[in-house]
């Protein structure tokens, strides 16, 4: 921001901001920063106690996880039907369910990657996709995490509120489990965890073969190659 003439128009704005890993939370930050830069100088004026731009910060990140955590708790739809995390793909989803079967590409060398995630119904045919290309992605695996947190945010753009979540990274599927988060992908699972459990009626995450998989596959490898493009409307 250049100037406080621009505030208002990032006010405006930051409803369609993403919060980025690897802080955990799903909310945006702009306001709780706005608001404790609002009581930081409150404290200077009243107090004539100063803080330091890391306590601003810090400030913030506390802020937003509690109203994160309190929405959670408030909006945990009783009726859904809660996540399994389940390597079998034999039981048949209800008639309203989407399939989206997510992948992603990564460069070691560079730490790009190439993200992508296509929803189709239940007769295979795709109804839309949507990729994204990201730089200083830490692994493969953060990859993968990336791709299914981006799926399920473009779903709630989507109002699809059923979906069957499929993914060919074994790993990422065993660590939604709530007991294994491994550390370096804690806040990302946090955030996958509280996103699809407060806005879907239906969520699940099951493991496919990657040959099953292989129109996301090639998705998310043009993607890495090509750059960046928008989600298909």
């Amino acid at each position: 921001m250049s100037g406080a003439s621009r505030t208002p128009e990032a006010l405006i704005s930051y409803a369609t901001w993403i919060s980025l890993p690897p802080y955990g939370f799903t909310s945006n930050i702009f306001p709780w920063i706005c608001w404790s830069l609002w009581t930081s100088r409150n404290r200077l004026i009243f107090e004539k106690r100063p803080s330091t731009a890391p306590e601003v910060f810090l400030q913030s990140l506390t802020a937003i996880k509690e109203w994160d955590q309190a929405q959670l708790q408030i909006n945990r739809p009783t009726t859904s039907q809660s996540i399994i995390n389940q390597p079998h793909v034999h039981q048949r989803p209800n008639p309203h369910t989407l399939f989206c079967n997510t992948d992603a590409a990564w460069q070691s060398m560079t730490g790009k990657a190439g993200m992508v995630w296509v929803f189709t119904n239940q007769e295979g045919l795709e109804v839309t996709h949507g990729n994204l290309s990201q730089d200083h992605v830490s692994s493969a695996l953060m990859a993968e995490a990336l791709a299914v947190r981006n799926a399920l945010l473009r779903a709630i753009d989507l109002n699809f509120n059923s979906i069957w979540l499929r993914s060919d990274s074994q790993v990422l599927i065993a660590a939604l489990s709530p007991r294994r988060h491994p550390t370096e992908l804690y806040a990302m699972l946090s955030d996958i965890a509280t996103i699809s459990s407060s806005s879907f009626r239906f969520c699940r995450f099951i493991f496919i073969k990657r040959d099953l998989n292989g129109l996301a596959d090639s998705y998310a490898k043009a993607c890495l190659h090509s750059g960046p493009s928008l989600c298909n409307p």
